[in-house]
């Protein structure tokens, strides 16, 4: 019955995003504010039954617990990027709501559709690849790389908070770098592992997603009455959509450091759940992350 449930969240999420669609193309101004987030959601109930038919399995089929709590560690993993962007000033978001209750509510669930999306392209792409990368080169990884990984990470993520005007590109790729490592010598899902045992499949599918997404958030952004907008510095030129054409090749990394921080910090939840009371205060920090950040948005991203 389950099974059967989630199979139709094809047809689910199709009416979903052709519906939200019309209701916006006939100017109705709730689905101008909210266009973006019934989109994305719509899209990924669509891929994840897409999924469960094309593999016999999927993200919400494999476990309804770990994909909402993608969802939730979604939130202050996007966060993150939008704390960073204080110090960058690369996008700024117009047409928000006025009430807060209805724009930190627009904040949370658009942004948890992050991690969802990605895991859901991710599987999609990774299964169409399969076949002919999961048996490849195998590139190994000793210790000092590991380090010099490390240390390449925190040097890519303190070079754009210091000189943004030049090094704004690399926030992209910092938490790959620095995470990767930290992840396979835990034992947590890892690309770096991955390719030390010849497996390709999942890299490329989640490069795959990162460039997927990229464009579907730039256009369903287009057509969104909430919306953001780009100001880089020197790329600032060839845009398609809002999104300057240099700036899409940042999904693809950007895809890399989002299943690392995810990898990361489904590894720490599994830890804490071994303490009592520690995964709730865990949540409740979090929780209180996410209400920080989104003040601090308003304050200075919200035009």
């Amino acid at each position: 019955m389950r099974e059967k449930i989630l199979r139709a969240n094809v047809w689910i999420g199709l009416a979903g995003l052709a519906g939200a669609s019309a209701l916006l193309a006939a100017g109705w101004p709730f689905m101008k504010t909210w266009f973006f987030s019934f989109a994305w959601w719509s899209f990924i109930l669509f891929l994840d039954g897409v999924n469960l038919r094309t593999t016999g399995t999927s993200p919400l089929a494999s476990s309804g617990r770990d994909f909402w709590a993608a969802a939730f560690l979604s939130v202050p993993v996007w966060l993150v990027f939008e704390m960073a962007n204080l110090r960058l000033r690369n996008w700024s978001y117009h047409g928000l709501p006025p009430g807060i209750v209805e724009r930190w509510l627009g904040y949370a669930v658009a942004y948890a559709t992050v991690i969802p999306a990605l895991k859901e392209l991710g599987h999609f792409f990774g299964h169409a690849l399969e076949g002919v990368m999961r048996a490849g080169r195998r590139v190994r990884v000793g210790s000092g790389g590991r380090r010099g990984l490390t240390a390449l990470g925190v040097v890519t993520l303190a070079l754009p908070l210091v000189w943004p005007r030049i090094f704004f590109p690399l926030i992209w790729l910092g938490f790959a770098f620095l995470l990767e490592p930290v992840n396979e010598r835990r034992g947590a899902p890892s690309l770096l592992g991955d390719l030390g045992r010849g497996r390709w499949d999942r890299a490329a599918g989640w490069m795959a997603a990162g460039l997927a997404v990229g464009i579907l958030w730039e256009f369903w952004n287009w057509w969104a009455g909430a919306h953001w907008r780009y100001h880089i510095p020197y790329l600032n030129f060839g845009r398609v959509f809002q999104m300057p054409v240099f700036g899409y090749g940042g999904f693809v990394p950007f895809a890399l450091e989002v299943f690392a921080l995810s990898s990361f910090l489904f590894f720490l939840r599994d830890k804490l759940r071994r303490r009592r009371g520690a995964a709730a205060a865990a949540a409740a920090a979090l929780l209180a992350f996410d209400l920080v950040a989104f003040r601090l948005i308003d304050l200075f991203s919200v035009r």
